[in-house]
């Protein structure tokens, strides 16, 4: 079996293709804080004056984004490409422990004129709903899906970009902070875990709204592919994301992109193919 033909079928699997339910469903957990800590509890008073996230009864947001892969294969490289854009309904409410209930609904799904996501796929994942914790802070715990797709578990494996984490009492007179976060995630055809660490760096005021930028190292290694022939993966990236985020308790809006090194490994086969990964994206609240 040559190196091409493996990896054409994990492609046949991942983002840029059909789509079809994974044979293991599994939950899409958000970022948390490392060493299994609790989201802190908010002090007295801290949702009223604090500029942290607020319970609202839902936002819509577009994330709109592009992809791109590059496979170095035996032959040569080889290239793919795919933009969509999702469309999403985040609700925060009143929960338990300090922490917010919220509810993430993907509405609808759009990919761009010649885009390989069949029609058939893109209705199965509309409707996908996450349901999960969000701290006041803004880190996602124990985030869910009601139903398992391809498609869907690529736009969850996203979803945190619509959450940056805030300093502990609010953005109010915050200069620079970090976080330290590990979930899991389903992505590129690979259940995966993934440790990322963010520098934020508020830059300016600008009336209302405050810009952040966030500077992120992650790494992933995760396992895919059949029983018979599984797959290893070590991937490892930079992102960088600029948020315009609102007294009000809410994203306004952001953009950002990142960059990937990922390496894919046979061990039945003896194969290991490097894969070049580039994505830029850019949310807006509708």
């Amino acid at each position: 079996m040559t190196r091409s033909i493996v990896v054409l079928g994990l492609l046949a699997a991942a983002a840029c293709s059909g789509g079809t339910s994974p044979s293991s469903p599994a939950p899409q957990p958000g970022p948390r804080p490392s060493g299994g800590e609790k989201a802190p509890t908010p002090a007295a008073g801290a949702r009223g004056g604090a500029i942290l996230y607020r319970p609202t009864p839902g936002t819509i947001y577009a994330i709109e984004r592009r992809d791109s892969l590059t496979l170095e294969l035996q032959g040569g490289n080889q290239a793919q490409q795919f933009a969509r854009t999702a469309y999403l309904t985040v609700s925060i409410a009143e929960g338990s422990g300090g922490n917010y209930a919220t509810t993430i609904r993907l509405d609808s799904l759009r990919q761009e004129e010649g885009g390989t996501l069949s029609a058939d796929s893109l209705l199965r994942a509309e409707g996908t709903t996450w349901t999960g914790t969000l701290s006041p802070q803004g880190r996602l715990g124990d985030l869910k899906a009601d139903r398992a797709s391809g498609v869907a578990d690529q736009v969850g494996a996203n979803l945190g970009v619509l959450f940056p984490v805030l300093p502990a009492g609010g953005l109010q007179g915050a200069t620079a902070w970090s976080d330290t976060a590990e979930r899991a995630i389903k992505t590129d055809a690979f259940a995966a875990k993934e440790r990322a660490v963010t520098s934020y760096r508020l830059i300016k005021q600008e009336g209302q709204v405050y810009i952040v930028d966030a500077a992120t190292g992650f790494q992933r290694t995760g396992t895919g592919g059949q029983p018979a022939q599984p797959m290893e993966m070590t991937s490892q990236g930079t992102r960088r994301t600029t948020y315009q985020f609102g007294a009000d308790g809410l994203v306004a809006s952001a953009q950002g992109a990142d960059s990937a090194e990922m390496t894919i490994s046979v061990p039945a086969v003896g194969q290991t193919v490097p894969v070049h990964q580039r994505a830029s994206w850019k949310i807006s609240k509708k």
